[in-house]
């Protein structure tokens, strides 16, 4: 056999191969070529915003992002790769400004979005609240972008100087209304001039126009690196500390206007300019910042070719392009001799992207008890799937967790209210999304005196200013107790006085705030968001309007009876009756007789109401029993025990709400009952009299024993 024919059979027939392969080519052309693998979709955010929460109550959080399906800048420029010198550079120019060259952007999916804070080691889930684009969201508070503009003034520069000032004039002319910018020129040696953060297009155009020339060149290298990062640092470090006074917004950028020259510094290499590319991304300023918020930097690196050393282009050109961290909308161009024209295209290029980042707003309930606070977002289901972003692990976000507002659902709370009015000593609940785990320790209500005013914004204050509107609120007094909380629902019994109530009739109301003790965190305290609920004046008790018609109806009888017993007759029964009574007890000065305590029964008699007389039992008693529709209870000798709403301590646990979390204790001692209101809201009764608070009053057998509206009898065994 021939060697071509072991050729053949060890490979097939070439012959017989050639159609598959020609199909292959076919199917490839139509299919535009190899496919390249393109990089998944991404999201970042470049801002977690707190501010509007702390001026509105509402704890909702605002972040900035972006989804986007980033394009490698050497798939968009390897038709220029043939060409060289300018025409190279036009070509990659012309390339990158295209619309959207270096992304595609997506729809941020929020059906599919998972929005979490790290608490206690838990990720908790925020609910999402509302989206929109930024382009669509121009002129709304806070959207806007703080631009820092960085403009080589070295002599290296030589007429490309007034080119790089042309595009950073482009860059204040674009500026939107909540826009801000700090102008820079820097030399050799570092920052030379400095307009500070301004919101005038005006000034800012004065401070690029106000350097009309170089500065002179003080040695061969220079360190740029250093420059842009401690240029970059100052900046925004500055602008995370309200940028001087000057309202700062929601997003931030760097744009960097330079030839890239430095010589032979051993800093400023390619391989630096990714260490300053990732330093702008994390947006620490600086790297150990544990105090001012995280701000994502997208890097805009405009490259102004000049007459430099062969070597030093190719670095100046390696170092502008490394620079730029396109996957979070940093933009990277060239602009040749002349060709200032390009400012406009390089503008709208990035006004474009930044247009089509979102505003994405979340209900956050929970976070840390800490000033540094972690944040992810994740995707799940999505087609194609998306990467979210973890990149805001134990980083300050600018929350102090003391202000952070609860979580009120002012809708289910309102309605309720609306159903059922609030009163001095009524029960309350409160609706919401709370983060005490159903510990009622940690729950306060406090009422609102009705002639203290609340602020009526905290908009511009800073944190102490929060602080201190809560505590004028807290300080006030009127506080409610907690009788159960959970996770959704807490209820409160409220104070039994009626200086909260506001307003007359169907228009009274009610202000109150609801306080965590131990996060240390209210409700809404400001005028327009503070809670403010239906009430109505206390109702009369039913059992004290039965009492007193029940009195009437006893002397209208008396009075019957005596007028027809004729006066005589009247008389001498009178005056038997009067002389069989006891003596009413004489109370010094005129005054009011002392608060009810029985007089013990006659001899042998243990019984009340007219029923059989019974004789104490052999022994001594052993035992009281309560017993009434609550149920049946005994109390032993030596032993104290509580009656109210509060179960953990009241053994005898009632669960009708007119009666206190701890309404009143009862003792069994020488063989008497004795009762001792708690300070109770509806009172304490033995045999229909209310009892003095706080005094042990001895309850007689067979009398009847009330606690607000339950009613029990007594048994002495």
């Amino acid at each position: 056999m021939s060697a071509s024919a072991r050729r053949g059979r060890r490979g097939g027939n070439p012959l017989r191969c050639a159609p598959l392969l020609a199909l292959a080519a076919a199917v490839l052309a139509l299919l535009g070529g190899p496919r390249r693998a393109e990089a998944a979709p991404e999201a970042h955010l470049l801002r977690i915003d707190p501010r509007a929460s702390t001026a509105d109550g509402s704890p909702v959080l605002t972040t900035v992002l972006e989804v986007v399906q980033s394009k490698r800048l050497s798939d968009i420029t390897r038709t220029c790769a043939a060409l060289t010198g300018d025409a190279n550079l036009d070509c990659v120019s012309d390339a990158i400004e295209q619309p959207s060259a270096l992304y595609s952007s997506f729809d941020f999916p929020d059906k599919n979005a998972i929005f979490s804070v790290t608490v206690d080691g838990t990720d908790l889930p925020a609910k999402f609240e509302s989206k929109a684009r930024w382009g669509d969201s121009a002129g709304q508070p806070g959207v806007g972008t703080a631009w820092l503009i960085l403009i080589d003034a070295a002599s290296s520069m030589g007429t490309r100087f007034d080119e790089a000032k042309a595009v950073a004039s482009a860059f204040v002319n674009a500026m939107q209304p909540n826009d801000i910018v700090d102008v820079m020129f820097f030399n050799d040696r570092g920052v030379v001039e400095d307009s500070k953060w301004v919101s005038n297009k005006q000034t800012a155009a004065q401070a690029i126009g106000g350097v009309t020339r170089t500065y002179p060149t003080q040695g061969r290298t220079r360190p740029l690196f250093t420059i842009i990062k401690n240029a970059a640092t100052d900046a925004f470090k500055e602008l995370g500390n309200a940028g001087q006074g000057v309202p700062v917004p929601m997003h931030q950028a760097l744009v960097v206007l330079s030839n890239g020259a430095a010589g032979a510094d051993p800093s400023s290499t390619a391989a630096a300019s990714n260490l300053l590319r990732d330093y702008l991304t994390k947006g620490r300023f600086p790297e150990n910042n544990d105090v001012l918020p995280k701000t994502p930097v997208p890097v805009i690196s405009i490259w102004f070719p000049s007459r430099l050393v062969e070597e030093f282009t190719a670095n100046a050109r390696e170092f502008m392009e490394g620079m730029a961290n396109t996957e979070i909308g940093g933009f990277f161009s060239v602009v040749r001799d002349g060709q200032q024209r390009r400012a406009a295209n390089i503008v709208n290029a990035i006004r474009t992207r930044f247009n089509k980042m979102h505003i994405v707003k979340w209900r956050v309930s929970c976070v840390a008890p800490s000033i540094t606070q972690t944040f992810k977002l994740a995707f799940i289901n999505t087609d194609p799937p998306i990467a979210g972003d973890a990149t805001f692990q134990n980083v300050p976000v600018g929350i102090d967790p003391t202000v952070w507002p609860l979580d009120i659902d002012r809708d289910a709370t309102d309605r309720a209210a609306k159903k059922s009015p609030i009163y001095p000593g009524s029960t309350i609940k409160i609706f919401g999304n709370f983060c005490w785990g159903g510990n009622a320790q940690r729950a306060e209500i406090y009422m609102v005196p009705k002639n203290q005013a609340a602020p009526q914004s905290l908009q511009g204050g800073n944190i102490e200013d929060a602080r201190k509107a809560q505590r004028t609120l807290i300080d006030s007094g009127m506080r409610g107790k907690a009788v159960s909380a959970g996770d959704s629902v807490v209820e409160f019994e409220l104070p039994d006085t009626d200086k909260f109530l506001v307003g007359k009739g169907d228009q009274m109301t009610a202000r109150l705030i609801v306080y965590d003790n131990h996060a240390r965190r209210t409700s809404a305290v400001t005028a327009d968001k503070i809670l403010t609920l239906k009430a109505k004046e206390a109702p009369l008790p039913y059992l004290l309007i039965a009492g007193v018609t029940f009195g009437g109806v006893v002397i209208v009888l008396l009075l019957v009876s005596i007028f027809r017993g004729g006066s005589g007759g009247g008389r001498r029964r009178g005056a038997a009756a009067a002389a069989a009574a006891p003596p009413r007890p004489i109370v010094a000065g005129g005054g009011a007789p002392p608060p009810y305590a029985p007089a013990p029964p006659p001899p042998g008699d243990f019984g009340y109401g007219g029923g059989p007389m019974m004789a104490p039992p052999p022994g001594g008693v052993s035992r009281a029993t309560l017993s009434g529709a609550a149920g049946i209870f005994t109390v032993h000798p030596g032993a104290e025990v509580r009656a109210g709403r509060d179960g953990a301590s009241c053994l005898i646990a009632l669960s009708e709400p007119r009666v206190s979390g701890t309404h009143a204790s009862v003792k069994l001692e020488a063989g008497q009952l004795f009762v001792r209101d708690e300070g109770s809201n509806n009172g304490t009764y033995v045999h229909g009299q209310r009892v003095a608070a706080g005094v042990w009053t001895p309850v007689p057998p067979g009398a009847s024993l009330r606690f607000g509206p339950v009613e029990f009898n007594v048994r002495l065994e």
